[in-house]
């Protein structure tokens, strides 16, 4: 196996080996419990961002382990409830319209199905982003390792999520071909589920991997 760098491309130095298999196996694993913890929905930001951060962590050949991930969720937390809220909300309102326009009860058809498919691709684009944005990494200053070291000193959980928010828009228009790319892997990620709806289990994990490829593909 040759040595790679992050990206997957051949390293000019010595580096990482990145063992592909192994990344597999610990998407799938991520992704999984990611979606667990994203049960009661308004946890959903805290749990993408502890997955973003476990797989950061992955890659950079730190450690890994599912007590770390649990680390990252729990540090998470405080100051999510309002992200949390928020995705809850309009993801209940993008489900429902979308069944309504499935059985042709949606008033105002033709509009409000485009503006929320619109709305929703933007939506999910910005979550990913935001999420990827939490890690400590952002704030010490550090590389992309996905440090599950407790929140600096003076920088609460909302004014953290709120400056991940920031970042997030930000990055989606100075990084639009990332948006871009982002934006492929939700597509991707519906597009399995409609083919066999069992693989809803391994769309955060694709999603996870999608966000963190990102935003190492970013800060390089």
């Amino acid at each position: 196996m040759s040595t790679m760098n992050a990206t997957g491309k051949p390293s000019p130095t010595p580096g990482i080996p990145v063992n592909r298999f192994a990344l597999f196996a610990e998407t799938i694993l991520a992704g999984v419990i990611v979606l667990l913890l994203s049960v009661p929905l308004v946890t959903a930001p805290a749990a993408y961002a502890a997955g973003v951060a476990h797989l950061e962590r992955h890659l950079s050949g730190r450690d890994d382990s599912l007590r770390s991930l649990w680390g990252n969720f729990r540090r998470a937390l405080p100051g999510s409830w309002k992200p949390g809220i928020t995705t809850a909300v309009a993801g209940v309102v993008i489900v429902l319209n979308l069944l309504l326009a499935l059985v042709g009860q949606l008033p105002g058809r033709a509009f409000i199905l485009p503006a929320t498919l619109v709305l929703a691709a933007a939506g999910a684009v910005l979550f990913l982003r935001t999420a990827a944005n939490w890690t400590a990494a952002n704030w010490s200053g550090a590389d992309w390792s996905g440090d599950a070291s407790p929140q600096p000193a003076g920088v609460p959980g909302p004014q953290r999520w709120a400056l991940a928010y920031s970042q997030a828009k930000a990055d989606a228009l100075r990084d639009w071909t990332g948006s871009l790319l982002l934006l492929a892997a939700v597509f991707m990620a519906v597009v399995f589920v409609w083919m066999l709806q069992a693989l809803f289990v391994i769309v955060p994990g694709t999603l996870v991997l999608a966000a963190a490829a990102i935003k190492i593909r970013s800060n390089r």
